[in-house]
């Protein structure tokens, strides 16, 4: 044996630096993943609901644009549901006109946007072009987005076991819908 060979024995009971730097990269990409997740999942059922219908609102608005036909948001008061869905318009604007081609013949059958509102989250007011549409909700309520960018007028407050309110508002020009906190 040759002296001082103890000395240079490796011991084998640990982790070499690059083990530790792997795991720790790991735990990190891991954690990226999770933690937002996680949030997404813990938000109160009015940010749903809200989050949805203003996105409900935006792909309208957009596939309305893109596609040239009128789409509405249909808000249905019996099962809390938010609904995108394309409302052909025969003689109105895009292309029903004979230049651009015939509208289309009905909406898809399905909905081109779905989401469930939870149940202690209900629309108190929904006024659609100064009309009240909260207590003529029968079936559905509709706010009417056009292919020039523009949309039907819209007051409306979502409410949350009547305690919180966000109120919406859309701006007639640019059809873009607002939230705001009502206090």
């Amino acid at each position: 044996m040759i002296p001082g060979a103890a000395t240079l024995r490796r011991s084998s009971t640990g982790f070499t630096l690059i083990e530790l730097m792997v795991a720790i990269s790991i735990a990190a990409l891991m954690m990226m993943v999770a933690i937002p997740a996680f949030r997404a999942t813990r938000k109160p059922p009015l940010i749903r609901a809200a989050n949805d219908f203003i996105e409900a609102c935006r792909q309208a608005r957009a596939r309305a644009v893109l596609t040239g036909f009128p789409m509405d948001v249909l808000v249905s008061a019996n099962d809390r549901t938010t609904e995108l869905s394309v409302v052909p318009v025969p003689g109105g604007p895009g292309p029903s006109n004979a230049a651009n081609g015939p509208a289309p013949a009905a909406a898809p059958s399905a909905p081109l946007f779905h989401a469930e509102f939870p149940e202690d989250v209900a629309f108190r007011t929904f006024i659609v072009n100064q009309r009240n549409a909260v207590s003529g909700f029968t079936e559905a309520a509709a706010v009417r987005f056009f292919p020039n960018g523009t949309s039907d007028q819209l007051d409306a407050e979502l409410q949350w076991q009547r305690r919180e309110i966000l109120r919406f508002r859309s701006d007639l020009v640019t059809g873009i819908v607002e939230m705001e906190a009502v206090q």
